[in-house]
């Protein structure tokens, strides 16, 4: 360290000069007469660190501008090594820096670069363009480095000699994949020329390595075994690189699979295998580009844990942009320290030469290769070839190289390798400067970017929601008394936002023209071309993908779906992007785990042969001799001695493999006779006490076959020992003495079944991932229906696409129930895992709420984290499989029934349990219902038309003119009935059973007696009301206010929730400063000061503050505000003093409402009409968290 710590002082110009001359016992340790300024300082670290400064200082100020950073950078590297030539005292700085190692600098950034822009990368569009990606790179590349080189030599006046003209073809021909794609990658361009340029890059770096070192090596040391030497590096360069690099990712995901909820671990991980796999690549002679490439492109944000991947992204783009700014500011004092003595005037013209025949070579070679590369992949066009022509930025790799041939003692001249440091860094600096500043100019002229009317459709709906979100905050901020008194004409300029791209309402009109009906007064649509509604529903497929995906993203994120089915669903959609009119379905999703039953016929051909082994014991026989025999063949000594002496065994065949003299070989073959006997002597006493059932066990068929092998090559070896030996004699022992080896297959007997049960719980695995994949889907699809209105802007593609998308969530759903009838335990096991998981992921939220609230300190969050995420993490020691419940614990655990076990024995006592076939049908439509049914197993089938919740058919009719088919798919768990029940209407749709399906039957003889039976607050009858309630809230919730998420949100409002019954004669009073949200969940009512009719489900507007029912059930489901439930320790009380004190206040004004029939009655906590009318919060969140109450 002294040395090194030396090299950084102030020297005069007397003293010697040198990175590595010590001066330690000649300079004075400081500056001036105080001691207080020393001079022997690390001034290298202190030039690191003002360049990551200055490179911050650069990205804050260059923010907006088109000046690349790395080209300022790189000058002022210059600028420090000009100063250091004419400056004596700062010359051993930049000195030292000149002298830097390339394979320290080739280890230090180049690993972050490869890393960084092989983890961007798609892995599904590089595999369907990686012949085009290998066109490029290989062919692509040596050809244009060989016509560089030949321009080079022939045009040059340095006298370069043939090699060192290829060598710099080489070092000017590759290209930065992070700085080739940084100018284009967020301007609109197609992914896939994005992964083309990136790819190319990537491996066009791989190959001017492996070219560049080759080819050193022979003109530095040529010998005889030249093609030897090129066949065995390739090899390592390509082959094994890609398999080391495979293998990498594989010990990675492993690793990173093991580790939970450490973030910063996970990054560690990320960081130091980069750099030690590149390491040991290039150590062993691989390639540690394409090692690493491989790796980076194998991982994905989802091989990280949840949450985990935006700070990945944002690690590695903080180490690659301070690669960069190391590369070009030591790049920069490099070329000024070495080239700066050399530099003439007509240096400038080839400088200009170069980087015009730069340009036209690359875009020569890739015109000559375009007929090949327009049929590979994703095709190929003119346009495409300008772009990636036009974006290859010289960096990295070729300052590297460049940095290589100046510091090599290769025969040369100091100026000549020079030169080509200086040619290869301004090359760099003029694609920086010209070509990184105007390929954003070249996409936008060639239309590569053009935002389709569409695009600009659905932006413009972006922006007009985000615009009314804007003044609905500004309405109710209107309202706050702290910011009333704003100034809200500088508020709405402030907030002003207008579309980024350019729209017209009258070009929006062109596709969808919307007329006026003069006699009804309905909208009607006029599409103009099929080709722009076609556009249109390409559009809208796009974004629907990308919904899908964040969707499956969200989902791993919540621990709703593991790694592998994450990385599958992503996968999968990700590939209908390039499908053009193509939507994602179930159908070919399930190709995806079609391809791997290999392991269940593997197992069942293993639990066939293991199975008869001794399952069937033979009963003993009376004869004495006979029934000793069987006692001791079927004592687990027996067994055990088998398996010592087949160990036993397996010694002398290995020692018969090597060198021995006569007197050991006679050795050998007296054990062998010994040995065989003793399997004689197993196999007699096991026939004599299995009798006959001895030769239809495997085992023992195969244990007959060693015996008979082993005799045969004893005979062989005594008839062949007084002949002449043959080759062909020799050539029989050594086969027989080969398979001797058969013997030790014996040992299965004990390894094969518990090959059976690794088989076992990798099924399992596969078969959660199966259903995570289906589960997964039908989510996916459950969530980006409700987008679709926004996403396609029309309604007859949203129509369309609707269709097509409840088709295949129908069909997703089938898959699944088909999979729980198959098997049933591995379901449970994963819904019973994914409800743990969804618990505790509202604990985490939870936890969220009350540290922001400052409920609990930074003490008491780690002792309730840690206990989360322990719970999160005995998750994975769940069994593979739990026993689906039984019909009792069904019951148990319906909402409406439960913890109440009076209840419970009601219904027990009186419901009973049917059984159907495949086909039977439990009830049809338009037939009144005969009760409910709790489906045990099985799936069952649901068609007919769209719920009404209780709208009159002949508004339903006119609100629907076009019968719109309702399928749907109930497995074990589901109710069958319940609001037809309730309501007493005719069954709305037909329920057929898809499999062989039970159900526990409660019929409506029995339901009543029920109803009466159990009237104490909240009532049997109000709590099945409820729960129906929230089922529909939810559906609206995600429906009308899609772009939010309700599950949180719903889980604190449940305590605040109740059911409200709207009778027909009579006004109720809603949005009283007391209700949050009021939801019409059945029925229909009218808005008594607008006239405005409602119709379930719908969630009710805040302007609407008096309501009518209009159908014959209306209920309502109420959300209190949480200020209403006043929180008095002294005073609590259970929902039934409510419902009293509500009941006594009714009977106190009865006989005054009743002779107003219009009458006004307030919808709050303390009213009630009928049996349902009114419970409170207790009613509500009993069926969940049963809170206690509060009476106000």
């Amino acid at each position: 360290m002294s040395a090194i710590n030396s090299s950084f002082v102030w020297v005069t110009p007397s003293l010697p000069q040198g990175p590595l001359v010590s001066t330690e016992h000649v300079l004075p340790k400081f500056h001036g007469h105080y001691h207080i300024i020393g001079m022997r300082r690390p001034f290298f670290v202190l030039l690191v660190f003002v360049s990551c400064a200055v490179g911050a200082l650069l990205r804050t100020i260059l923010k907006k501008s088109h000046i690349p950073i790395a080209v300022i950078l790189s000058l002022i590297g210059v600028l420090l090594g000009v100063v250091g030539y004419f400056v004596k005292e700062f010359r051993v700085l930049t000195e030292y820096v000149a002298e830097i190692d390339p394979i320290l600098f080739l280890h230090m950034f180049t690993p972050v670069i490869i890393f960084t822009a092989a983890f961007e990368m798609d892995f599904y569009i590089f595999r369907k363009s990686f012949w085009q990606i290998f066109l490029l790179s290989v062919p692509g590349f040596l050809l244009n480095c060989t016509l560089i080189g030949l321009l080079t030599y022939k045009i040059n006046k340095y006298n370069w000699n043939w090699h060192m003209s290829m060598l710099f073809g080489v070092i000017v021909s590759t290209t930065d994949p992070i700085l080739s794609v940084a100018s284009v990658k967020n301007i609109g361009l197609s992914k896939i020329v994005i992964n083309l340029i990136k790819g190319e890059s990537l491996f066009s770096d791989a190959t001017s390595a492996i070219v560049f070192e080759l080819y050193s090596d022979l003109v530095s040391d040529p010998h005889t075994e030249v093609a030897k030497e090129i066949i065995i590096k390739l090899v390592l360069k390509f082959f094994a690189s890609i398999i080391f690099g495979f293998l990498s990712s594989r010990i990675v995901k492993y690793w990173l699979s093991h580790i939970f909820n450490d973030g910063l671990t996970e990054v560690i991980l990320s960081f130091s295998m980069a750099y030690l796999i590149f390491f040991i690549a290039e150590w062993l002679g691989m390639s540690g580009v394409i090692s690493l490439a491989v790796l980076g492109i194998l991982l994905d944000s989802v091989s990280f844990s949840p949450g985990v991947d935006e700070f990945i992204f944002r690690f590695w783009a903080m180490l690659t942009f301070l690669a960069h700014v190391m590369i070009f500011v030591i790049t920069g004092i490099v070329i000024a320290v070495k080239t700066f003595p050399y530099v003439t005037i007509r240096d400038l013209f080839y400088i200009l030469t170069l980087y015009l025949a730069l340009n036209l070579i690359r875009g020569l070679v890739v015109l000559s290769l375009n007929p090949l590369l327009s049929r590979l992949g994703y095709g190929f066009n003119w346009r495409w070839g300008a772009v990636i022509v036009w974006s290859g930025m010289r960096a990295t790799f070729t300052l590297n190289m460049a940095l290589g041939i100046s510091q090599s003692k290769d025969p040369g001249t100091a100026a000549m390798k020079n030169m080509i440091l200086l040619h290869a860094g301004t090359a760099s600096l003029m694609t920086l400067m010209i070509n990184s500043t105007t390929v954003k100019k070249l996409v936008i002229t060639l239309g590569l970017c053009n935002i389709t009317l569409p695009k600009r459709m659905v932006m413009y709906s972006a922006v007009q929601r985000i615009k009314e979100m804007e003044a609905n905050t500004c309405s109710i901020l209107k309202l706050d008394r702290f910011l009333a008194d704003a100034n809200w004409t500088v508020i709405e300029e402030a907030i002003k936002i207008d579309c980024p791209y350019k729209f017209d309402i009258e070009e929006a009109s062109q596709i969808v023209r919307t007329l006026k009906c003069p006699d009804c007064n309905t909208d009607i649509s006029d599409e103009t071309t099929p080709q722009q509604i076609a556009d249109i529903l390409e559009e809208a497929r796009l974004r629907l993908l990308t919904a899908q995906i964040a969707s499956y993203q969200k989902q791993y994120h919540t621990g709703m779906l593991n790694q592998d089915a994450a990385q599958i669903l992503i996968g999968a959609a990700e590939r209908y992007v390039d499908i053009r009119e193509k939507f994602m379905n179930i159908h070919e999703v399930k190709t995806y785990w079609e391809s791997k039953g290999l392991l269940v016929s593997f197992k069942k051909l293993l639990s066939d042969w293991v199975y008869n082994v001794k399952d069937e014991k033979s009963k003993p026989s009376r004869n004495k001799i006979l029934k000793l025999c069987h006692h001791i063949v079927f004592m687990d000594e027996f067994e055990c001695t088998s398996y010592i002496i087949t160990l036993l065994n397996l010694i002398p065949i290995l020692i018969d493999f090597t060198h021995l003299d006569e007197t050991y070989i006679k050795q050998l073959k007296i054990c062998n006779y010994y040995f065989i006997s003793l399997y004689i002597l197993e196999a007699s006493l096991k026939a004599l006490a299995m009798g006959k059932a001895y030769i239809f066990h495997h085992w023992n068929q195969f244990d007959l076959v060693i015996i008979i092998v082993g005799l045969i090559d004893i005979m062989i070896i005594n008839i062949f020992k007084p002949l002449h030996p043959t080759y062909h004699m020799i050539k029989t022992v050594r086969v027989f003495r080969i398979i001797r080896l058969i013997r030790v297959m014996r040992l299965l007997k004990l390894v094969i079944p518990r090959l059976i049960n690794l088989l076992e719980k990798q099924i399992n695995k596969q078969l959660n991932v199966r259903y995570d994949i289906a589960k997964g889907y039908v989510q996916g699809e459950e969530d980006t229906k409700y987008l679709i209105e926004q996403i396609s802007c029309h309604e007859t593609i949203s129509k369309e696409i609707k269709t097509i998308m409840e088709k295949n969530k129908q069909d997703g759903m089938k898959e699944l129930g088909l999979m729980q009838r198959d098997n049933p335990d591995i379901v449970t096991a994963v819904k019973t895992k994914q409800a743990v998981q969804t618990v505790l992921n509202t604990a985490t939220e939870t936890l969220k709420v009350l540290i922001s609230s400052g409920l609990v300190d930074k003490n008491e969050e780690a002792k309730l984290q840690k206990m989360i995420l322990q719970k999160k993490h005995n998750l994975g020691t769940l069994p593979s499989t739990i026993a689906p419940p039984t019909a009792e614990e069904l019951l148990h655990s319906i909402s409406w029934l439960e913890n109440e076990k009076k209840q419970i024995e009601f219904i027990q006592e009186r419901a009973r349990i049917l059984c159907y076939d495949y086909g039977d049908i439990i009830c049809e439509e338009h037939e009144m219902p005969e009760g409910i049914h709790l489906i045990i197993s099985g799936m069952t089938k649901l068609c007919g038309s769209s719920p009404s919740y209780g709208v009159a058919n002949d508004v339903y009719e006119l609100r629907n003119p076009k019968w719109v088919p309702y399928t749907d798919y109930l497995v074990s768990g589901a109710i069958i009935g319940e609001l037809n029940c309730l309501t007493k209407q005719e069954m709305e749709y037909t329920v057929t059973c898809e499999t062989a399906v039970q159900t526990y039957f409660i019929s409506m003889n029995d339901l009543s007696k029920a109803f009466d039976e159990f009237l104490e607050c909240p009532s049997l009858k109000y709590k099945i009301w409820l729960k129906l309630a929230l089922d529909i809230t939810i559906k609206a919730f995600k429906e009308k206010l899609a772009y939010q998420d309700w599950s949180y949100k719903m889980c604190t409002k449940l305590p605040n929730v109740y059911v409200m019954d709207v009778p027909t004669h009579r006004k109720w009073d809603i949005y009283d400063g007391t209700m949050d949200d009021v939801i019409l969940v059945h029925g229909s009512v009218r808005d008594c000061q607008k006239e405005q009719p409602y119709f379930a489900p719908c969630i009710l507007p805040k302007t609407c503050h008096e309501v009518q029912g209009t159908a014959a059930v209306t209920k309502l489901l109420i959300v209190r505000t949480t200020t209403t439930m006043k929180r008095k320790s002294s005073r609590r009380c259970s929902n039934a003093c409510q419902y009293h004190s509500c009941g006594r206040r009714q009977a106190t004004f009865g006989n005054a409402e009743e002779t107003d029939g219009s009458s006004r009655h307030s919808l709050n906590s303390d009213s009630v009409q009928g049996e349902t009318a009114m419970t409170s919060t207790e009613g509500a969140a009993r069926m969940v968290y049963t809170p206690t109450a509060v009476c106000e």
